[in-house]
């Protein structure tokens, strides 16, 4: 009998590092699930004051059911404002949600769309991703949204994936620059999309003119299967 209780203490005591361990396992794998929805909205030129007061309304209830409700932006494009970025981070089993706000928004502004909404699923690229995750940082003055695809798979996609590393880690580094993150589409692995959030366009213009960045745009230049799409948005949110 004794026997029997020092081990029921014995496994009383360990439930508590048990439970611990499976709180930090199952905390492990929210951060591995979570995704980052990015949605690309183009409107008519005449529409865009309407239809971004319904994106910022759409934004608001997005805030209402995310996970991170601070991860939830929306961007206007500063030489094309027609153009709106919604960028959500969520989980996937409430990503869903997100995708039905976006068809709601394309029904509210069938008349304003010049192409149905582009919905471009991601996940945190390998060790760029921050263990915490990256937050929306109100002084970030200019958003730059670049897309980068890469044309096949192979010895080329490390050199990439190398390169992307570097950028980031001199980027986060550099003066002004409060975010910059790394994403990989989740249906085409060969598909990046780089977020990066700046004091001003200034700070930005003179790590984009770096010897860092372009050593990254001489890298991957010859590696690309469509042209570098590199856009310049400010958070109307």
């Amino acid at each position: 009998m004794p026997v029997h209780s020092s081990y029921g203490s014995l496994s009383l005591r360990l439930i508590p590092a048990l439970l611990w361990a499976i709180c930090i396992v199952a905390s492990a794998e929210v951060r591995a699930e979570s995704l980052w929805a990015l949605t690309f909205i183009e409107v008519k030129v005449g529409a865009r004051g309407h239809a971004g007061g319904v994106l910022r309304q759409q934004a608001s209830a997005l805030r209402e059911h995310a996970s991170w409700p601070a991860q939830v932006m929306l961007l206007q494009e500063i030489s094309r404002p027609e153009r709106f970025v919604l960028v959500e981070r969520e989980k996937p089993d409430v990503s869903t949600e997100g995708v039905r706000e976006i068809q709601s928004v394309a029904e509210l502004l069938t008349d304003e769309l010049t192409a149905p909404p582009d919905l471009r699923m991601n996940r945190e690229f390998g060790e760029v991703a921050l263990a915490t995750g990256a937050k929306a940082d109100v002084r970030a003055n200019v958003y730059v949204v670049a897309h980068l695809v890469i044309g096949a798979p192979g010895p080329d996609r490390a050199r990439v994936e190398t390169a992307l590393r570097q950028l980031s880690i001199a980027a986060r580094q550099s003066e002004g620059n409060l975010r910059f993150d790394v994403w990989q589409q989740t249906d085409r692995t060969n598909h990046f999309n780089l977020i990066s959030g700046w004091i001003g366009e200034s700070q930005f213009r003179a790590f984009a003119a770096s010897r860092v960045a372009r050593d990254f745009r001489q890298t991957v230049g010859p590696l690309l299967g469509s042209p570098y799409d590199e856009r310049l948005f400010r958070r109307v949110d």
